[in-house]
């Protein structure tokens, strides 16, 4: 089983808005499905310290992405 990550957990990660390598720290947010047919709520995902906008989605969250799309 892999690392169980922890909200406020720090790592990096390359920003598609700020075009960059990051700092990031992982948050819990609503995140809307790219399709735009639905949400996930509460979902841990790690969020750009610099322009505060979701860059990754930890392994962990995978689940709880299957049951919203359900």
């Amino acid at each position: 089983m892999g690392v169980k990550h922890t909200e406020g957990d720090k790592s990096n990660a390359i920003c598609p808005h700020c075009h960059q390598v990051v700092a990031t720290t992982l948050r819990r947010r609503d995140v809307p499905f790219s399709d735009g047919s639905g949400l996930v709520r509460d979902l841990l995902v790690a969020v750009c310290d610099k322009c505060d906008m979701v860059v990754a989605i930890p392994a962990q969250s995978t689940p709880a992405i299957q049951e919203a799309r359900r």
